[in-house]
């Protein structure tokens, strides 16, 4: 099991109260909101972190380039390389077809 999905593994773990705690800690290294691609629906709809939380719903139509490979968050899980566009593509581990 890798850093990542040690994450993962912690966040099912966690009550909804502590994992809402958990992502907003998270979020502080997130680069979406700064992304090329990142819309202002998904802003609106505060729709980030897509390698965790999954794609977007529907904000997000069109892939305009990646920062994921930057990310702070990405790089602290050693994700974003391989996989990444996560909020046109889907998260990590799906991604991953785990």
């Amino acid at each position: 099991m890798d850093k990542f999905e040690e994450l993962i593994k912690q966040l099912d773990g966690m009550s909804n109260e502590d994992r809402n705690k958990k992502h907003i800690e998270l979020e502080k290294d997130c680069v979406c909101p700064i992304c090329p691609t990142y819309t202002e629906c998904a802003k609106n709809a505060a729709e980030n972190m897509f390698c965790v939380r999954d794609k977007s719903e529907e904000c997000i139509t069109k892939e305009k380039g990646c920062m994921c490979p930057t990310c702070p968050l990405a790089a602290k899980y050693k994700i974003g390389v391989v996989f990444n566009f996560y909020c046109m593509r889907g998260k990590e581990l799906n991604q991953r077809n785990l």
